[in-house]
């Protein structure tokens, strides 16, 4: 049995990795504003400060970089070097996206199979490791890859307050997969206005009571038409996804010589955690 579980959970594994390649495919181009800015970095930590002040002379890597925009945020920060992981057809976008960036290296690979000689001072994973069935193999690796004291940062979606949409998402999911991209690009599209409607509702009749109404306001409405698009699309196209419980977050990061340093509930829907190597 335990043969076929992890069989099964490889299958989902390559189907999503899948899903995301034909995703940036065609929602791949970075359109500079608040989805790569700093603001948005900063946010997956409430707005304190990130676990560094700078990153020069540092090793810098991104587990899952799609389409490069969490690349361009780090950018920001000046590391010495920067890797990113894509194990996607996607790879090519990310090239074209990245390719003015200096001191990055990118390599084709999966989260549980890529080795930095000398080892990586920080590494960051924002909205993958919640798309994978056996996330332990990559945490594994990211382990093996940090250095003695180097941090890992992982985003991940939540399950706390999201029960509702997890419902909405059990019993309509399957069936929006069946849709062709062009057709589940266009109701995403449709999809935005709703959500819009929706965040005004219930900020101005409601006193913003409605369940998302504050990443709403903080994220999801700072963004282009473009970007939300793509926020939407990328709920409804992956195969697998899974809504981590606060304790199954820090289970998942308080293993292989990590250990939690902090951990935040961004918005009341998601959780930032941040581990450092121990051991």
């Amino acid at each position: 049995m335990g043969k076929v579980k992890f069989r099964s959970a490889i299958r989902k594994s390559q189907k999503t990795v899948l899903d995301f390649g034909n995703q940036w495919s065609r929602h791949g181009k970075i359109d500079f504003g608040y989805w790569t800015s700093d603001e948005m970095f900063r946010d997956h930590f409430e707005n304190q400060k990130p676990p560094f002040e700078n990153l020069n002379n540092k090793v810098v890597l991104e587990v899952g970089s799609g389409s490069g925009r969490v690349l361009q945020m780090l950018d920001l920060y000046h590391p010495a070097r920067l890797i990113g992981i894509e194990p996607s057809k996607g790879f090519t976008i990310l090239e074209q996206n990245t390719s003015k960036l200096k001191n990055l290296t990118l390599i084709k690979a999966p989260g549980d199979d890529f080795f930095v000689p000398g080892g990586v001072d920080l590494i960051v994973s924002f909205g993958v490791i919640h798309h994978i069935p056996k996330p332990d193999l990559v945490i594994r690796n990211i382990s093996k890859n940090l250095k003695m004291g180097g941090i890992f940062i992982l985003w991940v979606y939540g399950y706390e307050n999201n029960k509702l949409y997890m419902m909405f998402q059990k019993l309509f999911k399957p069936v929006l997969r069946l849709l062709p991209d062009n057709t589940l690009n266009s109701l995403s599209l449709f999809l935005t206005y709703v959500m819009d409607f929706y965040f005004r509702f219930s900020k101005s009749c409601l006193w913003s009571m409605l369940p998302m109404t504050k990443y709403l306001e903080n994220n999801f409405s700072k963004c282009s038409r473009e970007h939300k698009k793509f926020i939407i699309f990328d709920q409804i196209n992956p195969l697998y996804s899974k809504y981590y419980k606060k304790n199954e977050a820090i289970d998942l990061i308080s293993q292989f010589g990590l250990e939690l340093v902090s951990i935040y509930h961004r918005h009341s829907y998601s959780w930032t955690l941040i581990a450092r190597k121990t051991t």
